[in-house]
C-alpha cells in the first residue's frame, strides 16, 4: 500500500514539473517567432510553428476566462478587450512589443508578458 501511495505522488510530482518547465517565457516565445519567420513558406510544416501557435492558443484562452471571471464578479477588470472575433490582434504587434520588453522581462513567463501587452492594448476606460 505504501508503495502504491509513493509511486501515485512521484508521478503526480512528475506530471506537475513537466507542466511547469513547458511554460514558454516571453524571450522564448519571440525566438519562436523569429526563427517561423525566418523558415518563410516552410514554416507552416514546422514542429516550432504549431508549438508556437499552441502556447499562443493556451495562454489567450487564459486570458479570456480570466477577463470573463472578472467581468462576471463585477470587481476591477484586469484589460477590456472586445468581444471575441471582433477585436483583430496581428503578430507583428506582438513580436514588436516582445522585442521592446527589456530582458529581465523576457525572463517571464509568456502568460505574463501577454497580459500585460493585453493590458496596454485593450485598457478599460
Amino acid at each position: 500500500m505504501k508503495w502504491a501511495i509513493r509511486s501515485a505522488v512521484l508521478a503526480s510530482l512528475a506530471f506537475l514539473s513537466v507542466g511547469a518547465t513547458s511554460e514558454m517565457t516571453a524571450g522564448q516565445f519571440l525566438a519562436a517567432m523569429n526563427k517561423a519567420e525566418s523558415l518563410g513558406p516552410a514554416a507552416l510544416m514546422s514542429s516550432d510553428v504549431r508549438a508556437l501557435r499552441a502556447e499562443s492558443e493556451r495562454v489567450l484562452t487564459l486570458y479570456r476566462s480570466d477577463v470573463a471571471k472578472q467581468a462576471k464578479a463585477g470587481g476591477p477588470r484586469h484589460s477590456c478587450p472586445p468581444p471575441k472575433g471582433q477585436g483583430k490582434m496581428k503578430g507583428e504587434e506582438l513580436k514588436t512589443y516582445l522585442t521592446g520588453l527589456p530582458a529581465a522581462k523576457k525572463k517571464q513567463p509568456f502568460r505574463t508578458a501577454l497580459y500585460d501587452f493585453m493590458k496596454q492594448k485593450y485598457p478599460c476606460k
